[in-house]
């Protein structure tokens, strides 16, 4: 899909009624199986991705390019928007600027920046420390500036992680403060408990709010009916395909070790269902339709 449709499509997801839930997911491939199971919208986790890419936790070890890399890869792989992590904007409202319109070029449909101080970490850690608000009220202002001038379609959300640092009521402060700014939607990061959850949607109302839910973090759960129910417009279970696949992969790794053998182990996707999701059978096709014939006989002895 043509990037200033895939902008259009996530701001129309937003503006709709009723709820939108967009998964987490890490990669390529992730994103893909997301998107093939019927998700709109998918979401770029920088936890994720810290744990992928480094095999680290999310406490700021991930760069901007590396972040900026990820995301053009997870946006080519699928023809549904993909809102992304972008941490702190990787510096001042200067290097926001910059940051939006890499995220843009990349191929998101949206971003959202946080207002914790590098090296930031997952919202659902301790020892989080927050800029000023009237600094983070820049960024913001400069993260629609950078897309007004690039694709005004383009989402623009603001996180704040106040609960954990400053209390509930400065959170409220702050997510009313960069609404205000320009902000496309609100992310009021780790609520505590049911009646903080129902409080957002009242004391920020008429904004589109965003809804972390971790397994067995800070967060009480809750199911996607009830959050919309709450007044949320965006639910997303960041962390949930990562958990979800590193347990697989250490139960199947456990299952060879035990073993010394895979077939037996039946959770997993055989290679030619594999191979059909992940676009062998297209590439044949543009085998046939683009390269000569001798070398396609060389490749596959007639076998087409």
């Amino acid at each position: 899909m043509e990037r200033k449709s895939i902008t259009k499509k996530a701001r129309e997801l937003i503006e709709r009624k009723g709820i939108v839930v967009v998964p987490g997911t890490y990669d390529a491939l992730t994103a893909k199986i997301a998107e093939s199971v019927g998700f709109e919208m998918i979401f770029h986790s920088g936890y994720g991705t810290a744990a992928s890419l480094l095999g680290q936790p999310d406490v700021g070890l991930v760069c901007f390019k590396e972040m900026c890399e990820r995301v053009k890869y997870m946006a080519r792989a699928i023809n549904v928007p993909l809102l992304c992590d972008a941490d702190t904007g990787y510096g001042n409202a200067i290097n926001v600027y910059r940051t939006v319109k890499e995220y843009i070029w990349a191929g998101a449909g949206g971003l959202f920046i946080e207002d914790q101080l590098w090296p930031k970490r997952c919202g659902h850690m301790e020892g989080k420390q927050l800029i000023s608000l009237e600094e983070m009220v820049g960024k913001i202002k400069a993260a629609v500036e950078a897309k007004n001038e690039e694709d005004p379609y383009f989402l623009v959300g603001a996180r704040t992680d106040a609960i954990a640092v400053y209390g509930f009521e400065e959170a409220i402060r702050r997510g009313r403060a960069y609404r205000e700014a320009g902000a496309d939607f609100i992310f009021i990061e780790s609520p505590t408990s049911l009646e903080q959850l129902e409080k957002i949607p009242k004391l920020i109302p008429d904004t589109p709010l965003m809804l972390n839910l971790i397994e067995k973090g800070k967060t009480p759960f809750i199911t996607v009916k009830e959050a919309e129910e709450l007044g949320y417009k965006i639910v997303t279970h960041s962390v949930f395909v990562l958990y979800t696949v590193a347990k697989a992969a250490k139960d199947a790794l456990t299952y060879l070790k035990e073993h010394g053998i895979t077939p037996g182990y039946e959770n997993m996707m055989p290679f030619p269902e594999f191979a059909e999701f992940i676009g062998l059978p297209k590439i044949r096709e543009m085998e046939k339709k683009f390269l000569p014939k001798d070398v396609l006989e060389e490749k596959y002895g007639g076998r087409l």
